[in-house]
């Protein structure tokens, strides 16, 4: 995990999965970038995930990605995490056992990686949102996690210009 910087979500895979074949002929630059990153270990997932995606491809061709997201080390870190934020921790275990939301956020604290996932973060002003309903980029700022979400990436277009 030297060189990992990026975890990985379920809709991230689902992305790629659902259209494989026109994201590799539309975007075979942004395709092969992806690939690459998960290639050289820049970029992994955890078991919770390979779970909820259990396809042909990834699960498959990139099995050694996904890594083990209970382990005692993990659990203590899980433990102090849910201790900040008992009620969203809380609301998963019962509601959503098999969710992998919380191990992805309790893996990336750990190991101190990016999440990279396709929601969008909700502003915890909104009175009507109850902390248990928060996702990945929203409790990710609670606990002080890093993510790149969709906002992020919208935000961003068209911010960098080629240099020639």
């Amino acid at each position: 995990m030297k060189n990992t910087k990026y975890l990985i979500d379920t809709n991230i895979f689902v992305r790629f999965q659902s259209g494989q074949q026109y994201d590799q002929s539309c975007f075979p630059v942004h395709f092969e970038n992806f690939i690459k990153l998960l290639e050289d270990g820049n970029a992994i997932s955890i078991d919770k995930v390979k779970n909820e995606l259990n396809d042909d491809f990834f699960c498959k061709e990139y099995e050694d990605i996904f890594k083990e997201s209970i382990t005692n080390e993990i659990a203590t870190t899980y433990n102090l995490l849910k201790s900040k934020q008992p009620e969203y921790f809380n609301t998963y275990e019962i509601e959503n056992p098999n969710d992998a939301d919380p191990y992805l956020i309790t893996y990336a604290y750990h190991h101190d990686l990016c999440i990279v996932t396709q929601d969008e973060f909700q502003s915890t002003s909104n009175r009507n949102l109850s902390i248990r309903k928060y996702n990945i980029p929203t409790i990710c700022e609670e606990l002080g996690a890093i993510c790149i979400d969709n906002k992020d990436k919208k935000e961003n277009i068209n911010q960098y210009e080629n240099e020639s």
